[in-house]
């Protein structure tokens, strides 16, 4: 039974409530010591979406290391396509299973997905070190990839480390 009286009332949302800084959480859910650099960039898309990976510097630091992925990828020749391709996937397959990740509710499959995205990160890596060794490419460009890649490997064992 019922026990108001009168019509239902319409649904209406709530207002919003007044915050202080201080219930305001910090910009960033990575502990990094750039993120807040990246935070204060009016072009970087930090909170740009309601996805939770929109959230993570981690997320974005790994879109940067694809570009560059693509970029590297283009300047390698006919004969060392390989690796090329093997750039062309594990590039984007970091970002994707980072996101991935951090879009599951249970830690266990969060855990999972993001040592996966870190081990295709380590496969950047290692194809950055290839094109060193082979002295494929511009020696800046790829260093500045790897550089990258071990910056998203560092923020994703973070990220799992807090999963624990």
């Amino acid at each position: 039974m019922n026990d108001r009286s009168g019509p239902p009332r319409p649904w209406r949302p709530h207002a919003p409530r007044p915050t202080s800084h201080a219930d305001v959480p910090p910009a960033t859910t990575d502990a990094d010591p750039d993120a807040h650099a990246l935070a204060d960039d009016p072009h970087h898309p930090h909170d740009a979406g309601p996805f939770p990976h929109d959230k993570l510097d981690a997320y974005h630091v790994a879109l940067e290391m694809a570009a560059l992925a693509q970029r590297v990828a283009a300047q390698i020749p006919r004969g060392h396509r390989t690796i090329a391709d093997h750039l062309l996937r594990a590039a984007p397959n970091t970002v994707l299973l980072l996101a991935e990740g951090a879009n599951r509710r249970g830690a266990a499959l969060k855990r999972q997905r993001f040592n996966e995205s870190r081990g295709e990160a380590g496969e950047v890596a290692a194809a950055a070190d290839l094109l060193v060794t082979l002295e494929v490419g511009d020696p800046a460009l790829i260093c500045e990839l790897k550089r990258r890649a071990s910056r998203v490997s560092a923020m994703l064992t973070r990220l799992i480390n807090r999963l624990v």
